[in-house]
């Protein structure tokens, strides 16, 4: 996990990217408003930028936000191959890129 500490957040009903839409019991944002958000904070702090935002965090080319990921236990390693993502998506990976049913001529 995360080495600093984290505020306990509390949905309060309305949509967390500011557009003031009514959102369900606990969630944060409406349908898709996540990712606007998102785009929204790396547009105005980082320029739009993935590589200013690792930048910033101390990340980069020889020191991967992907390896602290996986040694913080928050993302794991594909068994096959150096994939590295959420069990989510070592699961799809897995599927689309391991499959013999995807790799083997019929």
């Amino acid at each position: 996990m995360t080495t600093m500490p984290l505020p306990h957040l509390t949905p309060i009903g309305t949509c967390w990217c500011g557009c003031a839409r009514k959102v369900g019991p606990g969630s944060f944002f409406a349908p898709g408003h996540d990712k606007v958000a998102e785009a929204a904070l790396l547009a105005v702090e980082y320029g739009s930028s993935v590589a200013q935002l690792l930048h910033a965090h101390g990340y980069g080319p020889g020191h991967s936000v992907s390896t602290r990921a996986v040694s913080e236990g928050v993302w794991q390693r594909c068994s096959s191959c150096d994939y590295a993502g959420t069990r989510a998506s070592i699961a799809n990976h897995t599927k689309r890129a391991h499959s013999t049913a995807l790799t083997d001529p019929v």
